[in-house]
């Protein structure tokens, strides 16, 4: 018997309808290589075995890899933190092994909610990122992701700006072994980088969210964007109030403000 353990965040994923809407939303087609993170008990998995030999597995728990690899003897199993795999050189090794110089590739899996920042952002800046992410993770934490102005924040900037989010799902505690203490939702991310210098615009992001009882035009004043005054005729200019707060901004308006401080 395989129980699930708190330092992995492991709960596993046992409900088919919300199973088969994941492995839907990842629209896998004939050459494309899959990467699932956290297959667990293999519940995911069994939906991915028609992959056959382009499947990947990323799996930390070391307990877990022997019944994988009994089950899934063409998937290649990778024992890691999915959060620090160099998902570039992954696939590329993959690709070799299957004769080809380059391959499309989709990250899939039910995040384990204490990484799963991590890895989405690990996956969206490597060299080539995944043509599409289907993941599961914490409901709190994926409506942060695809957060409109008014609601922003620092992860739904760090997100946004490198893709498009999507909710394909709410998923219910019970669909779990065990269940979590709060509500789940499956996302669908397609890359669409919105700016030259991406980072840049998640750092002066960064700058405004650290301090967010003050006025923008301050805390970007403060940290070397030019005089209040300058920065408020930026907001306006924006279509912004002058005392706008960093929650308010859409990504454009990020992109804008962090183009400023370049100049």
């Amino acid at each position: 018997m395989i129980f699930a353990k708190k330092s992995f965040g492991q709960h596993f994923l046992r409900d088919q309808s919300v199973l088969e809407k994941i492995v839907a939303a990842a629209v896998i087609q004939a050459e494309d290589i899959v990467v699932e993170i956290g297959p667990g008990r293999g519940a995911l998995t069994e939906h991915l075995a028609f992959v056959g030999n382009r499947l990947i597995l990323v799996e930390a728990d070391r307990e877990l890899i022997p019944d994988l690899e009994a089950r899934f003897p063409l998937a290649k199993i990778v024992q890691a933190d999915a959060a620090h795999v160099d998902y570039t050189e992954l696939v590329q090794m993959k690709a070799a092994e299957l004769g080809r110089q380059q391959a499309d590739w989709i990250l899939i899996g039910n995040l384990p909610y204490n990484a799963g920042n991590a890895i989405i952002r690990q996956a969206l800046t490597t060299q080539v990122p995944p043509k599409r992410q289907v993941v599961m993770l914490q409901r709190e934490v994926g409506e942060k992701m695809l957060a409109k102005p008014g609601d922003m924040s620092i992860l739904s900037v760090a997100v946004q700006v490198y893709a498009d989010v999507k909710r394909v799902a709410t998923v219910k505690p019970g669909a779990f072994v065990p269940p979590p203490k709060v509500d789940s939702i499956v996302l669908a991310l397609t890359p669409n980088v919105k700016a030259d210098n991406p980072e840049a615009v998640i750092g002066v992001a960064k700058l405004a969210f650290a301090h967010k009882r003050k006025q923008m035009h301050r805390t970007l004043s403060d940290a070397g964007f030019g005089t209040s005054d300058v920065l408020k005729s930026k907001l306006l200019a924006l279509g912004l109030s002058e005392h706008a707060r960093p929650e308010e901004l859409s990504i454009e308006q990020w992109i804008e403000l962090s183009l400023l401080n370049a100049a």
